[in-house]
């Protein structure tokens, strides 16, 4: 135990209540009131589906994303995935990404590990944003997943270079249109050839193929992607 330990506890991410000194987490009754991605889910963007006999969900059928795939760690539907996210977001509580991204990276590290990438870069938010929160919450999350895949965080090679409304109060389509031209690339071309994308919500992977688009630009080869949340869309 430190004196740090005493003065600023560690909070649940879940019930957001303060933890006992150590190495705690999370309480041990709210492990089981997450709602964790479950199998089946899309081969491509990782949203769980409702028959193990399909492959794709409705939106990769009908447009299939330029990414390799996504994988995610939690349901966004989820009230307590929801309101965790919003507290690191909005209210800077970075603390409570620390026992997610442990769970998701110990999970994926077999996974990743074949994948052979280069690098984790996360999806950049526009500088004045960052500003305002005074981090990125996906940087926040590549950070503590790169410690655990033993991968570099290159949060300078992509950039938000416009500033875009809202995300989450548009459609598939507006979201789209909403994304174009807003990123750019700020590395030495072809400076990865495999690189892993992360966030925090996957919704309509609109955000994840805008960035692909750049990233294959720029001479990258293979995009993969690891989002701590997903919504349902079907």
């Amino acid at each position: 135990m430190t004196m740090i330990d005493l003065i600023y506890p560690k909070h649940c991410p879940v019930c957001l209540n303060a933890l006992p000194p150590g190495k705690t987490l999370i309480c041990a009754p709210c492990r089981k009131k997450l709602r964790l991605v479950r199998e089946p889910v899309c081969f491509k963007c990782g949203q769980p589906l409702l028959s193990a006999e399909r492959e794709y969900c409705t939106p990769c059928e009908k447009n299939l994303p330029a990414f390799e795939s996504n994988t995610a760690w939690a349901e966004y539907g989820s009230f307590y995935i929801r309101r965790m996210l919003s507290e690191v977001k909005y209210h800077g509580n970075r603390q409570l990404l620390d026992y997610p991204c442990l769970d998701f990276g110990l999970k994926m590290k077999a996974r990743v590990e074949s994948w052979q990438a280069e690098a984790l870069i996360p999806v950049p938010v526009h500088e004045s944003r960052k500003k305002e929160r005074g981090y990125n919450q996906a940087e926040e999350i590549a950070q503590r997943l790169g410690k655990i895949f033993g991968i570099p965080v290159d949060a300078g090679c992509l950039e938000r270079s416009a500033e875009t409304h809202q995300q989450k109060n548009l459609g598939r389509r507006e979201r789209a249109v909403n994304l174009m031209s807003a990123f750019s690339w700020q590395g030495t071309p072809k400076k990865y050839r495999t690189v892993i994308l992360i966030d925090d919500i996957y919704t309509t992977g609109a955000t994840l193929n805008a960035c692909t688009a750049v990233l294959q630009s720029a001479g990258i080869d293979k995009i993969y992607a690891l989002c701590l949340s997903i919504g349902r869309r079907q």
